[in-house]
């Protein structure tokens, strides 16, 4: 892919909704990713998506399983963080040449309300007690430098193919 999805304005107006208790206290993060590749999803968007997940959780260990097509297409994890956060991500590929994102979106969900973000478009959805919002992308804040996600991403790829849980820190 081009750049990195956290480099996306939508991307820091969800952190800081996150970081400032907009939301409440976060609960669950889901992704979702399908881009064209001729790669396997877990090594064309496995990086982004923990690099994008340990940016909204923190460095945390993560208790989960992970499912992949037989062909690679596609994965999906799930699990929980730690603090009780769940944490779900959906990365697929569709075959091409241009290595661009199709769809990429995040929801953030909290004790008192959620995001949901198209980080390809600008589209941001607060919704909380109060109301729903769309809210219009502020300036990328300072976003801590993630660390080495192939640790990580050898434990998805090894729970795909064993089916059993793994803990892993991002």
């Amino acid at each position: 892919m081009t750049s990195s999805l956290t480099t996306r304005p939508g991307f820091g107006r969800a952190l800081a909704a996150v970081r400032s208790a907009e939301i409440g206290l976060l609960r669950a993060v889901a992704l979702d990713i399908v881009a064209i590749g001729e790669s396997d999803a877990l090594g064309m968007l496995g990086a982004e998506a923990i690099e994008l997940m340990q940016s909204m959780t923190g460095s945390t260990a993560v208790d989960l399983q992970a499912h992949s097509t037989p062909d690679g297409g596609a994965t999906t994890f799930l699990g929980r963080a730690g603090r009780g956060i769940a944490v779900s991500a959906h990365l697929s590929v569709v075959a091409g040449k241009n290595r661009e994102p199709l769809r990429a979106t995040i929801r953030l969900v909290g004790t008192h309300g959620s995001v949901l973000v198209d980080l390809l478009r600008p589209l941001l959805e607060v919704r909380t007690v109060a109301g729903r919002t769309e809210v219009p992308f502020g300036p990328l804040g300072d976003v801590a430098p993630a660390p080495e996600a192939s640790d990580a991403l050898s434990a998805i790829a090894e729970s795909a193919r064993s089916g059993e849980t793994v803990t892993i820190t991002w």
